[in-house]
C-alpha cells in the first residue's frame, strides 16, 4: 500500500513538473487575442463575409450580388489567390430584416472571423451591420446601398463603390435640365429611407436648377393600389413624373397610370435597371428614362470580359449593376491586400484609402477620405422592350 502511495505521488509530481514547463513555454495570456485583432480569419485562407437578401421580394437583386461575388472569388482563386492564400466566400441571407442582418453579420465577425465584409441590399441593414464590422476595423464594402449616411458615419473601414443618393440625384437633375424639355415634374416615392432620401435630394437639386416640383406623393412598400396618389398627380398636370422607388411597386405605378390615361415622360433611378421593369410593366415601361451604373454594352473590353465570364458561369447575362458592383467590390479588396502586402486590417484600410483610378467593370474608381467612391452614373432609356444607354459620362 505504501509503495503504491509513493508511486502515485511520484507520478503526480512528474505531471506537475511537465505542466509547469509547458506553461512557462506558452505565450503570455492575451497574446493570441492581441494578434487576432490585427487581422481576422485563419492563416490558410482569406474569409470574405457576404450578406444580402437571398429570399423574399428582393432576392432577385441579392442573388445577382452573390453571383458577382462568386465570379470574382473564383477568378482570383484560379490565379493563386491573394498573397498565396485562397479566398473563402461565406454567404448569409439577411432576409431584408434588420435584426437578422445584425445576427448574421455578428456571426461572421465573431465565429467565422472574416477578413472582409460585403453587403447589403438595403441601406438600413447596411448601416447597422457596418456598426459591427467597424469595431474590428474589418474592411467593409457597400456595392449597392446608396443612403448618404453610410459614408457619413465617420467609419474608416467602409468603402462604397457606387454613387450615393445625392450624387445620383444631382447628376440626374443636371441631365434632365440640360438634355430634356421637362421642367415641371411630380414625384411618387416609396416611404422608406431610400425613397424619401432620393426624392428629397432630387427635389432640392431640381428646384435650385430652376425646375418646379408640383407634387410629392408617398406609398408603402408592398402597396398594390396607387389610384389616390396618381389621381392627385394627374390633377397637377406635370410634364413628367419621377418614381423614387424600386421596380416591384414602380411597375404597378406605370401600369395603373396607363390605365388612367396618363401620357407623360417617366423618370426613375437605378431600381429600374435590367430586364425586371420590362418583364413586370410591359409596354407601360416604354420611354422610361432612369439612372444606371452598368449596362452590358459592346465595345468596352473590360465589360465584355466580365459579361462573357458571368454568362459562362451562370447561364445568363448580367443586365444590371448589382452583380457588376459586387464583382468590383471583391476585386477592390484584393487590390487593397496586394498593396498592403498583409492582411492586417489597419494596413489594408490605409491601402484602400490610397486607391486611385482603379479600373473596374463599372468604370474608374477612386476613394475619398470618407470611403465614398468618386463614380459617375449613366442614363438609360427603355425603348421597344429593351434597355438602351442614352448617356455615358467620360
Amino acid at each position: 500500500m505504501n509503495k503504491w502511495r509513493l508511486k502515485t505521488v511520484g507520478m503526480c509530481g512528474t505531471a506537475i513538473l511537465v505542466l509547469s514547463l509547458l506553461n512557462a513555454c506558452a505565450p503570455p495570456k492575451g497574446a493570441d487575442q492581441a494578434s487576432s485583432s490585427k487581422s481576422s480569419g485563419s492563416k490558410e485562407e482569406i474569409k470574405i463575409g457576404f450578406v444580402s437578401q437571398l429570399s423574399g421580394g428582393g432576392a432577385l437583386y441579392g442573388k445577382q450580388m452573390e453571383n458577382g461575388a462568386k465570379l470574382a472569388v473564383d477568378e482570383i482563386n484560379k490565379k493563386g489567390g491573394i498573397l498565396g492564400k485562397k479566398i473563402k466566400l461565406i454567404i448569409q441571407d439577411d432576409q431584408a430584416n434588420p435584426s437578422e442582418s445584425v445576427k448574421v453579420t455578428q456571426r461572421l465577425v465573431t465565429e467565422d472571423r472574416i477578413n472582409a465584409w460585403i453587403g447589403t441590399l438595403k441601406s438600413s441593414d447596411t448601416l447597422t451591420d457596418i456598426g459591427i464590422t467597424s469595431k474590428q476595423d474589418i474592411p467593409s464594402f457597400v456595392p449597392v446601398a446608396v443612403a448618404n449616411s453610410i459614408t457619413e458615419s465617420d467609419y474608416t473601414n467602409v468603402y462604397r463603390n457606387v454613387a450615393n443618393n445625392s450624387m445620383q440625384a444631382k447628376m440626374f437633375v443636371d441631365y434632365i435640365l440640360k438634355k430634356q424639355p421637362h421642367k415641371k415634374l411630380a414625384i411618387i416615392a416609396e416611404n422608406t429611407d431610400y425613397g424619401r432620401g432620393l426624392s428629397e435630394d432630387f427635389k432640392s437639386f431640381f428646384e435650385k436648377g430652376g425646375g418646379e416640383i408640383v407634387n410629392v406623393e408617398y406609398y408603402n412598400v408592398g402597396q398594390k393600389e396607387f389610384n389616390d396618389q396618381l389621381t392627385k398627380i394627374k390633377g397637377e398636370k406635370p410634364d413628367g413624373i419621377v418614381i423614387s422607388g424600386l421596380v416591384a411597386e414602380g411597375a404597378l405605378v406605370l401600369k395603373q397610370a396607363q390605365d388612367l390615361g396618363m401620357k407623360t415622360q417617366w423618370y426613375s433611378f437605378g431600381g429600374f435597371s435590367g430586364a425586371a421593369p420590362i418583364k413586370l410593366a410591359g409596354k407601360a415601361a416604354d420611354g422610361m428614362i432612369h439612372t444606371e451604373y452598368f449596362t452590358p454594352i459592346k465595345g468596352d473590353k473590360k465589360i465584355e470580359t466580365f459579361v462573357n465570364a458571368y454568362k459562362t458561369k451562370f447561364g445568363d447575362k448580367p443586365d444590371a449593376y448589382y452583380s457588376a458592383a459586387t464583382y468590383d467590390a471583391v476585386n477592390l479588396y484584393a487590390e487593397g491586400v496586394k498593396k498592403a502586402k498583409t492582411l492586417d486590417n489597419k494596413k489594408v484600410n490605409d491601402a484602400l484609402h490610397s486607391i486611385s483610378n482603379y479600373q473596374g467593370v463599372m468604370g474608374s474608381i477612386s476613394f475619398q477620405e470618407d470611403g465614398q467612391a468618386t463614380t459617375k452614373v449613366w442614363m438609360a432609356q427603355i425603348k421597344d422592350g429593351a434597355q438602351t444607354v442614352i448617356f455615358r459620362p467620360e
